[in-house]
């Protein structure tokens, strides 16, 4: 079985990664198509082919030279795809995610006239309810009606597929596996007794940083002198608005802001460092961070949305609803009069279980296309 997966902008990297290692647990020879990884990046899979924006990633150009530049290298490199396809011919063409989705959309029915389509969709709400241009927006959804088999990690996901008009025998729920740092463990550092809180993964709307900065303030003064809370992770939005707000709420003593991209020792330290990790988001199905922290030992204090309603078990952590200020506040001052410490078993399932069920899905596409291009009297008469 051999099949081809496509990240072009190394969105997963460390979830493409291991699910290449669960794939080939499976038998699935597998190939990438992605772009070349940046400094700092992790990116091991047996076999990849890094042709997408190998120039325009690394040029500098003002923001909308850039997007133009980074639209025509997609062309360029979709281009490319298809003649990796002709070349290789392999059974199946494993989507991650879709850059440009008017674009992918067309390529992919290219591609199913050839071989079998598959398509996961990580993030079931568009773009995660932020605002992008209406043309980031044509054809996302027609491009899971035009794949061979969906998948997605959480029954919920599932559920708003079917009401975008997604068949349910053509969706598959496949759990999100656990991800992992390459470097060991390091001790944590002395501190200064006060309960660290950590916000960590690129900062987005949806992510809740506004709705955290709410319940802080609403805690009672003594509660909040004993809570460091550390945001640490690269800005997808302005954030002035939320240190404004900080600031007027006199909370500056409780958050500090690290608005970078961490590498993997740092995120070792920071990981250290945590007493629990905070999870305020409006919407979500599946959360690398999550599954990255999870089993470490530490509280978690999450919305009550996609994997951490559906796997977060008594003893992980609390769960609020989301944007529900109150609530929250209330999870953050349990928390810190209680010290809780959460779960070391991590849970969930393993990158060899969801491998295999990808091979099985690869399989029923594979031979359901396979059976549609045969004669209709060879259908009937059967084997």
């Amino acid at each position: 079985m051999k099949a081809l997966l496509v990240d072009p902008s190394l969105y997963t990297g460390p979830y493409d990664a291991a699910l290449d290692a669960g794939l080939a647990a499976a038998g699935v020879s597998t190939t990438w198509a992605t772009r070349p990884p940046r400094a700092g990046e992790r990116f091991e899979v047996v076999r990849s082919e890094p042709f997408f924006y190998r120039c325009s990633d690394q040029a500098r150009l003002p923001a909308r030279l850039r997007a133009i530049a980074k639209g025509c290298a997609h062309v360029a490199g979709m281009w490319r795809l298809l003649r990796m396809i002709r070349r290789e011919r392999p059974d199946v063409v494993h989507f991650q995610w879709l850059v440009i989705p008017f674009i992918d959309m067309a390529v992919m029915a290219l591609i199913r006239r050839r071989c079998a389509v598959i398509l996961t969709v990580h993030d079931t709400v568009a773009y995660n309810g932020a605002k992008v241009a209406w043309l980031q927006r044509l054809g996302i959804d027609h491009a899971a009606r035009l794949a061979h088999r969906v998948i997605v990690h959480t029954r919920a996901g599932c559920e708003r597929l079917r009401a975008q008009g997604v068949p349910r025998e053509r969706i598959a729920v496949i759990p999100h596996g656990p991800l992992r740092l390459s470097m060991p463990p390091v001790a944590p550092q002395a501190k200064d007794g006060r309960w660290t809180l950590v916000l960590f993964g690129e900062i987005k709307p949806y992510k809740g940083l506004d709705v955290l900065i709410e319940a802080v303030a609403a805690l009672d003064p003594g509660l909040r002198r004993e809570l460091r809370i550390i945001v640490a992770g690269r800005p997808r939005m302005d954030i002035a608005p939320c240190a404004q707000r900080i600031a007027a709420l006199g909370a500056d003593a409780q958050f500090e802001l690290r608005l970078r991209r961490l590498d993997e020792e740092e995120m070792a330290r920071l990981f250290a460092a945590a007493d629990a990790f905070v999870f305020p988001y409006r919407h979500i199905d599946a959360s690398g961070v999550f599954h990255l922290v999870r089993g470490l030992g530490k509280w978690l204090i999450a919305t009550r949305v996609g994997v951490f309603a559906e796997e977060m078990r008594p003893g992980e952590g609390a769960l609020v609803p989301p944007g529900d200020v109150a609530a929250l506040s209330r999870a953050l001052a349990h928390a810190l009069r209680e010290r809780p410490r959460g779960s070391t078993h991590g849970g969930g399932a393993s990158w060899e279980s969801i491998g295999a069920a990808t091979r099985t899905l690869y399989e029923g596409a594979r031979a359901e296309l396979a059976a549609r291009a045969l004669p209709p009297r060879t259908r009937l008469a059967g084997p």
